[in-house]
């Protein structure tokens, strides 16, 4: 129940709580939503949105991230509805949620 600002780098929540997010889950989260319902690599994060070598970088990294950024988003990480873990795959924005990253 929040709304995503990306633009302000921020989630509002309708009881007037906001959580900051960093320029890396800015990021992450417009990548994301920009592909709804299809599952990124870790890989194609490192390269496509941070421009980092995957081959230089632990994935753990965007595993971090992605926590965090469920913790922000108050995504369940044990049933997310938002973030979802692809298995093998990566991780996708819930095709429910859509290109429209203002809502979440």
């Amino acid at each position: 129940d929040g709304v995503a600002d990306l633009s302000r780098s921020e989630v509002r929540f309708g009881n007037g709580k906001r959580a900051e997010l960093s320029e890396r889950e800015v990021e992450l989260l417009r990548y994301l939503a920009t592909n709804p319902g299809r599952a990124i690599s870790r890989d194609e994060i490192l390269l496509r949105v941070w421009r980092l070598d995957p081959k230089r970088m632990a994935t753990r990294t965007i595993d971090m991230h992605v926590a965090n950024l469920r913790e922000k988003l108050r995504d369940d990480a044990e049933n997310p509805k938002v973030l979802l873990t692809v298995r093998g795959k990566g991780y996708m924005i819930a095709a429910n949620v859509g290109a429209d990253v203002r809502r979440l």
